[in-house]
């Protein structure tokens, strides 16, 4: 996602980058807050060249992103004490949530003092910033949605070609896209699954997601046979390819994300299939109300499998309903989440930054 933002920026902007990205093994993804020995020198190779960096080149800097485990936090605290200057200033996108740290007695003093250290944060939604009110002043704060790849784009012709050719009625067409985490609910969408199978919905629910342990996985294939839904569920892992990926939102009604994830900010997920015209279901959960709205493009739930399971039985005995909701689901999209509007916000947000600083003016870097 932050590859996609500097190349959204270009040509107004040009980055010089220090990459701290983790690169897991092919297929596999870390879960946040696990200390793995072998990051330790990397992330100390990190510190050293963004402090040469700093030093080199006196320029704002983009710091993408807070983040929202003890251990990440704790990297935060010691690249800033080391590696960025004092009177730098800094944009720092906080797509990851901060609330874990903010409520916290052990860590509320340290991420007080980084937000001191930083001139402005761009939250993805309100609801990440409300409740650290008393420690962030409105006036250091920014709202820009997360940003939706350009390779899974959806034209209107295909998704008005989708409405046209959506049959509702004869079998749902469910998907999920995320960590295989259980906290992001793909656990229980399992159980919503056995209840809608018992009640004569007949549906297809379709996974997308990598594990971060073989045993989850291989505990999810035996409860998946135990449920006997081994012909209505497919997993396909994790996904590279954009077109594969944007492909499987356009041939699906619903995109379901019942999470609790304790770090959940803005699902990109959910922008993806908003792109793409599905209905959403979802849980009252981090920015998620503010996307989903009950009764015009999804619902809301609650983790429960039977709630879930009642939210998308709606749209097979009501098939309008989807069609109405997914119309919607659209148009939000278009309005509030497009890149060429995200753009916009981003570019206004770095030149005012700019003009700020006398100095710093006339640099587009």
């Amino acid at each position: 996602m932050t590859q996609e933002l500097l190349e959204l920026l270009s040509p107004e902007f040009s980055f010089i980058r220090a990459d701290a990205t983790a690169r897991p093994p092919e297929g596999r993804i870390y879960a946040p807050g696990r200390l793995r020995l072998r990051r330790i020198p990397e992330m100390f190779r990190y510190i050293h060249h963004l402090r040469w960096l700093t030093t080199r080149y006196p320029l704002p800097i983009l710091y993408a992103i807070f983040s929202g485990n003890p251990l990440g936090h704790i990297r935060d605290c010691v690249t800033f004490a080391w590696a960025i200057p004092r009177r730098r200033p800094v944009v720092v996108w906080t797509h990851n949530a901060l609330l874990s740290l903010h409520a916290s007695p052990l860590w509320h003093r340290t991420l007080h003092w980084l937000t001191r250290r930083a001139t402005l944060f761009v939250f993805a939604g309100r609801s990440l910033y409300e409740p650290l009110r008393d420690i962030l002043p409105e006036e250091q704060i920014a709202i820009i949605p997360n940003l939706v790849r350009r390779a899974l784009l959806c034209s209107q012709t295909e998704v008005e070609r989708k409405l046209a050719h959506a049959d509702v009625s004869s079998r749902l067409r469910l998907l999920f896209v995320g960590h295989m985490l259980p906290e992001k609910g793909g656990w229980q969408l399992l159980e919503a699954a056995f209840l809608l199978r018992r009640h004569g919905v007949p549906f297809q629910l379709t996974y997308v997601g990598g594990w971060v342990t073989s045993h989850d996985a291989s505990a999810f294939t035996r409860r998946i046979a135990e449920l006997g839904l081994s012909r209505q569920i497919v997993h396909h892992g994790s996904i590279r390819d954009p077109e594969t990926l944007r492909q499987l939102y356009l041939s699906h009604h619903l995109f379901l994300l019942p999470t609790k994830h304790p770090t959940e900010a803005q699902p990109t997920s959910i922008l993806e299939a908003l792109n793409a015209g599905c209905a959403v279901i979802g849980t009252p959960h981090a920015t998620l109300p503010e996307i989903i709205q009950p009764g015009v493009n999804g619902f809301l739930v609650l983790q429960h499998p039977r709630e879930i399971a009642e939210a998308i039985a709606h749209y097979w005995h009501n098939p309008n309903l989807w069609y109405s909701h997914a119309r919607a689901a659209r148009q939000l999209f278009v309005e509030r989440f497009h890149p060429d509007r995200i753009r916009q916000q981003w570019i206004e947000l770095l030149r005012r930054v700019q003009q700020s600083i006398p100095e710093l003016a006339q640099v587009t870097t």
